[in-house]
């Protein structure tokens, strides 16, 4: 019977879960089954405390009426993890800030709303991911954007951090803090020439060690 890796998209935007699905499946190798999940009662985004209250019931319930071995929760704020047993869900948040500051190197989070930043500056504070974290910095650049014009969004995402390390030049590793800038990581590495850690990849290596299974590269 193959492992079966459950990534639910805590907000209603099909289209999102499906991008975020076809990144998973480019890093995942055989003998696990994807299952995506879209909470239909959620909001078309999650930018805050207040969008992450929406969404929470629907998240919940998809979590306990789905089966699966491990589960990515597809949102940077990690909407529903706190709500959830510890080990077999993952959060996107969580997984990147722990993979950011095992480096060791100062890091900053590349988030999109100001609404965005004290959920993740208490997510981070939970998570004990502090040591190295420089700042949590919001773009300025809608969730949904990355789905209706993202070669746009993309490239307002690499001038805001470019931004950044004029103001901070010790960062060493950005964060990109949206389920939505999945998959841009290569593209800004490219353009920064500093690490840039994508919350996909990372939600999946943390999963995949539950499947004790590499990542695909």
């Amino acid at each position: 019977m193959p492992m079966r890796l459950l990534v639910l998209n805590p907000n209603a935007t099909a289209e999102m879960t499906d991008r975020i699905g076809a990144e998973t499946l480019r890093h995942l190798p055989e003998g696990i089954d994807l299952v995506l999940r879209t909470n239909l009662a959620g909001p078309a985004s999650i930018q805050g405390h207040a969008d992450g209250l929406a969404a929470l019931p629907g998240t919940l319930d998809l979590l306990a009426e789905t089966e699966f071995d491990a589960a990515v929760i597809g949102c940077f704020d990690d909407t529903g993890l706190a709500q959830t047993p510890k080990g077999s869900v993952i959060g996107l948040g969580e997984a990147a800030m722990r993979k950011a500051d095992s480096l060791g190197q100062p890091y900053a989070v590349l988030t999109t709303s100001e609404l965005s930043v004290p959920v993740l500056v208490e997510n981070a504070r939970t998570y004990s991911v502090e040591t190295h974290l420089v700042c949590i910095r919001a773009s300025t650049i809608a969730v949904l954007d990355f789905e209706s014009n993202r070669q746009a969004a993309a490239h307002r995402l690499i001038t805001a951090a470019k931004t950044l390390l004029v103001e901070h030049p010790d960062i060493k590793t950005i964060v990109l803090g949206c389920a939505g800038m999945g998959g841009l990581a290569a593209e800004m590495e490219s353009a920064l020439t500093i690490r840039v850690i994508d919350p996909i990849i990372a939600s999946v290596e943390s999963a995949l060690t539950l499947f004790n299974a590499p990542a695909q590269s």
